[in-house]
C-alpha cells in the first residue's frame, strides 16, 4: 500500500468501521467490510477521482453496498439479521450515520493527542459510556482523578472543536 493510500485508511477506517457497524451490527463484519471497501478502491483507483471527496464518497457507498449485498445475497442468514435489528435505511439516515461516524473520528483524533492516562479515562467515558464510578474502579483510581482526567479531555476537546459540533458532542455522551 503506498503512503497515499496509508493515509486514506488511516484517516478513514474507523470512522468506515462506525459506519458499516450501524448498518449491520457486528463489529468484526464491519470491519471486514471497510477493509474490502480499501480493496476495491486500490483495485479500482485509476478509476476514481483523486479529489479526497470523491475517494471518501467511493468508500463509504462501497461499504454501504457491501452491507445492503450481504443481506440480499444470504437468506440462510436472515436469523441473524433479525437478531442483529439490520434495516435499509432511507438516504437521510444514511447521511446522519455517515455524518455521526466522521464526528466520532474526529473525537478519536482529538482523544489521541491526550496523555495516555487521560486519553484511556476519556474513551471509556465519553466513547465506551463508563461511568466514573466504574472507570474508578476499571482503572483503580480515585473517582476525582477520573473527573479530573476528564475535564482536561473535554477542555482539549472544546479548544479543537466548533461550539456546535461540541454541542453535538455534549448531548451524545453522558458528562
Amino acid at each position: 500500500m503506498n503512503d497515499i493510500a496509508a493515509g486514506l485508511f488511516k484517516r478513514y477506517y474507523k470512522g468506515l468501521c462506525y459506519f458499516a457497524w450501524k448498518l449491520v451490527g457486528d463489529s468484526e463484519l464491519a470491519e471486514d467490510l471497510v477493509q474490502d471497501a480499501f480493496i476495491v478502491y486500490l483495485q479500482r483507483k485509476d478509476d476514481i477521482s483523486d479529489d479526497e471527496n470523491s475517494i471518501r464518497s467511493f468508500l463509504y457507498t462501497a461499504v454501504k453496498f457491501a452491507a445492503f449485498n450481504i443481506s440480499r445475497k444470504n437468506k440462510v442468514v436472515a436469523k441473524y439479521w433479525t437478531k442483529v435489528d439490520f434495516r435499509e435505511m432511507d438516504e437521510i439516515d444514511l447521511e446522519h450515520t455517515i455524518i455521526q461516524s466522521e464526528f466520532y473520528s474526529r473525537v478519536n483524533q482529538i482523544i489521541a493527542t491526550l496523555p495516555p492516562s487521560c486519553q484511556e479515562i476519556c474513551k471509556m467515558g465519553y466513547i465506551e459510556g463508563y461511568s466514573n464510578e466504574e472507570i474508578s474502579e476499571i482503572l483503580k483510581l480515585s473517582v476525582n482523578t477520573v473527573k479530573t482526567q476528564k475535564r482536561r479531555g473535554i477542555t482539549v476537546l472544546r479548544s479543537f472543536m466548533k461550539p456546535e459540533l461540541m454541542a453535538f458532542f455534549l448531548a451524545f455522551t453522558d458528562i
